[in-house]
C-alpha cells in the first residue's frame, strides 16, 4: 500500500498565500495524504480561508491557537500527524506537483533514510521564479555519515523536508530557543542522534523569498549572532557536552576582537549581496546585478567563486539528467517501431 503522507503547514499571518499554498498541496501527483494546518494565532484573515478549505476536502484537518511560534506549532502537528512520514512546509511556499510523489519513492528506494531535502526555485510575491536555491551537500548517503567524521555544519531547505514521524519525535522536533534558524539546528541534531538525511539533486518546491529584506533589516547583526550560537551548539552537541544560553554567547562575543568581529561582517554581508544580486539578475535589472555582484566579489572572493562552482555543479547535473531521459524516450520510441 502507498503510505500515507502528513502535511504539516503552521500558518501565521499568511492570508496572501495561504490559499495558493493550499491549492498546490491538493494538486499532487500522489494523493494519499492528509493536511495537517495550525493557525497559530493569526491576526489577519488566515483561519477564515483554512476554514473554507477545511469544509472542502476531509483530508484536511485544521486547528486554531494562540500564538506559539512556528517550532511550538509544527511540533504539535507531527504529534497529531497519523502518516508515516511527514512532509513539512511553509504557508507561502508552493509545492511543484510531484513532490510528493517523487519523494515517498525516494525513501522507498533508501529505506535507511530517515529524512530528504530537495532544492527549490526561488520565487516572488507574485510567483515569478527569481533563481534556484541549491544545495550540492548530502547528496549521498556517505556524505550524510562524513558530516560528523568532517564536524560540518550543513544546511538544506526546510520547506523540503519528508521525514518519518517516528524520528522527528524521537530528536525532540524543533526548538524555538534558536529561531529563526531553527531548522539548520534541527536538521544537525538529527544527524547528531545517528539519523541520515540526503537532499534530492532537482527541484520540488518554490520558495518565496521578499528580495533587500536581509539587507534592510536593522537586526542583521542579531542574526548573524544567532547563526553563530546555532553552530556552536551543534558542535557542543558533538561532545556531548550542554547547550549554553544565547545570552551566555552573546557575553563570550563581546570578548571577540575588533578584527574577528569585522571578518564576521564581512562574510555576512557577502552572502546576502551575492544573495540580492542573483535576484536581481533574475529581474533583467542588470545595472543592480553587477554592482551587487562586485560589492559581494570584493568582500569575500572566496564565497564567491564557491558559489559559482555550485551553481555550475548544479547546471551540469540538470543538464545531464535531461539529456539521458531524452535518451531514454529516444530509445523507446525506436523500440517502439520495430
Amino acid at each position: 500500500m502507498e503510505p500515507l503522507v502528513s502535511v504539516i503547514l503552521p500558518v501565521y499571518n499568511q492570508e496572501s498565500y495561504i490559499a495558493e499554498t493550499i491549492e498546490s498541496i491538493l494538486a499532487q501527483t500522489y494523493q494519499h495524504f492528509e493536511i495537517l494546518i495550525l493557525d497559530d494565532g493569526s491576526t489577519d484573515q488566515s483561519a477564515q480561508v483554512i476554514r473554507e478549505y477545511e469544509k472542502k476536502d476531509a483530508r484536511i484537518k485544521a486547528y486554531y491557537e494562540k500564538n506559539a511560534g512556528k517550532s511550538e506549532a509544527t511540533n504539535k502537528l507531527v504529534e497529531k500527524a497519523s502518516g508515516l512520514l511527514c512532509a513539512l512546509i511553509d504557508a507561502d511556499d508552493l509545492m511543484l506537483p510531484d513532490r510528493l510523489e517523487k519523494q515517498v519513492a525516494f525513501h522507498a528506494q533508501h529505506p535507511e533514510l530517515a529524512a530528504s531535502s530537495c532544492h527549490c526555485y526561488y520565487i516572488d510575491r507574485k510567483g515569478k521564479t527569481m533563481g534556484t536555491q541549491v544545495y550540492t551537500s548530502l547528496q549521498t548517503v556517505d556524505d550524510c555519515r562524513n558530516v560528523l567524521a568532517k564536524d560540518q555544519v550543513v544546511l538544506c531547505a526546510y520547506t523540503g523536508i519528508m521525514i518519518a514521524k517516528s524520528a522527528f519525535l524521537e530528536v525532540g522536533g524543533l526548538d524555538q530557543k534558536f529561531w529563526p534558524c531553527e531548522d539548520m539546528e534541527f536538521v544537525n541534531r538529527l544527524i547528531n542522534k545517528g539519523h541520515l538525511i540526503t537532499i534530492i539533486q532537482e527541484p520540488l518546491m518554490k520558495y518565496r523569498v521578499h528580495p533587500a529584506s536581509a539587507m534592510q533589516s536593522s537586526s542583521w547583526l542579531d542574526t548573524v549572532t544567532k547563526i553563530d550560537y546555532v553552530h556552536y551548539c551543534i558542535h557542543q552537541q558533538r561532545k556531548n557536552e550542554p547547550d549554553i544560553t544565547l545570552e551566555q554567547f552573546t557575553d563570550n562575543i563581546r570578548l571577540l576582537s575588533s578584527l574577528e568581529k569585522l571578518n564576521k561582517k564581512r562574510q555576512y554581508y557577502s552572502m546576502q549581496f551575492n544573495r540580492e544580486a542573483g535576484f536581481y539578475f533574475y529581474k533583467s535589472n542588470y545595472a543592480r546585478f553587477g554592482l551587487y555582484f562586485f560589492v559581494s566579489v570584493v568582500l569575500d572572493p572566496v564565497f564567491v567563486l564557491k558559489n559559482i562552482q555550485k551553481k555550475l555543479h548544479f547546471s551540469r547535473h540538470i543538464r545531464s539528467s535531461a539529456e539521458n531521459i531524452m535518451a531514454y524516450k529516444n530509445y523507446n520510441a525506436e523500440q517502439s517501431t520495430i
